[in-house]
């Protein structure tokens, strides 16, 4: 009888729990907003950019397309232009953001920190960004971007470094099918330290 008793509590009591949590649906709580904060890189260049436009550097630009070199004096303009290329598009934007893993490594051999964005899409136009910052983290050594392009009839791979109160360059590789790759290098320089 008491193995009976017990038998019929255990029931009721499973069987009441189980029908208790009939209309209970289990929800997972809303998404957060993304809290993650990725180095601000066109920021960075911006205020760079800035820095330029306002003091009266010497600047210049060397273009190297296929090994034919040539050199020559750029304005502010000039300069604006073609160093827009390290602003878009951006990373940070919340479009963008979801698409890029950030990692840092530690270099103790070099005393930096390297901070990698990269994107398994490779249908982004940006495929990855390298900001190298000096031990303490906040002095920016060099920036670097890897950008890639389709077009109707070729592909571009751009590499782009920025060297922060000096210099920056931009090396473009095109490729069209059945015709050999040329390659075009732009150095633009602001203020030259030996």
């Amino acid at each position: 009888m008491k193995k009976g008793c017990i038998l019929f509590v255990i029931a009721a009591l499973f069987y009441f729990s189980c029908t208790r949590n009939k209309n209970h649906t289990n929800t997972s709580p809303a998404p957060k907003n993304d809290t993650t904060k990725f180095f601000q890189v066109s920021q960075y260049i911006r205020s760079e950019i800035a820095e330029v436009n306002k003091t009266p550097y010497y600047i210049y630009k060397i273009t190297v397309t296929n090994g034919k070199k040539d050199s020559s004096a750029v304005n502010t303009a000039v300069f604006n232009q073609i160093s827009a290329q390290f602003l878009a598009p951006d990373i940070n934007d919340s479009k963008l953001k979801k698409h890029y893993t950030e990692n840092i490594f530690h270099d103790q051999t070099t005393k930096s920190f390297t901070i990698s964005y990269t994107t398994a899409d490779k249908e982004l136009e940006i495929q990855n960004v390298e900001v190298l910052l000096q031990e303490d983290g906040e002095t920016v050594k060099r920036i670097f971007m890897r950008k890639f392009f389709t077009y109707p009839d070729s592909s571009a791979i751009e590499q782009l470094s920025w060297k922060p109160g000096q210099s920056f360059q931009i090396n473009r590789l095109v490729q069209k099918p059945g015709n050999k790759e040329k390659v075009y290098q732009t150095d633009v320089v602001w203020n030259e330290k030996s």
